[in-house]
């Protein structure tokens, strides 16, 4: 029957290397904030179908639709966009330099942004954006595989 080692010297062996699982999903993470970058420059491509989005906005709230009012409306979108993929991007690189540093709260934190990410990818589906989901989903799921488990408890001990 197993027991519980009773001091730090009962303890496992403290792993000195990053595991080849957390090397993965830290580049799995990099991979995400590249997507989420080509997600970011893709809006500058979508710009007609953002007035057009704005047209169709105003006239749904019975609100003028003049060429000022349409792309002040699309450039207010636009803006929104872009700070939110910058934010994603830069959550993204976190998450993974975090999590190869071993942080427990950056797993659990990865793993409410993988979930997230399948939210917010799923309202508009699309190449890239499915690969993220499996991207996160992926990356979320190596973080907590058993193997991956002495990299956190171990940062956790180094704490304490």
């Amino acid at each position: 029957m197993p027991s519980w080692p009773s001091g730090e010297g009962d303890a496992p062996a403290a792993p000195t290397a990053r595991p080849r699982l957390i090397q993965i999903a830290m580049y799995l993470m990099y991979a995400g904030a590249a997507l989420s970058a080509v997600s970011v420059i893709a809006v500058f491509g979508s710009r007609d179908q953002l007035q057009q989005n704005a047209r169709d906005a105003l006239r749904a709230q019975k609100q003028p639709v003049t060429s000022e009012r349409v792309a002040s409306l699309a450039n207010s979108t636009m803006i929104f966009i872009i700070a939110l993929g910058v934010i994603m991007v830069a959550l993204w690189i976190l998450m993974a330099i975090m999590n190869g540093k071993g942080k427990g709260w950056a797993r659990i934190m990865a793993s409410i942004l993988a979930v997230a990410n399948i939210w917010f990818n799923l309202r508009g589906l699309s190449i890239v954006g499915i690969a993220l989901i499996l991207v996160g989903i992926v990356a979320a799921v190596m973080l907590w595989l058993p193997a991956s488990r002495p990299w956190f408890e171990t940062s956790r001990r180094s704490r304490a």
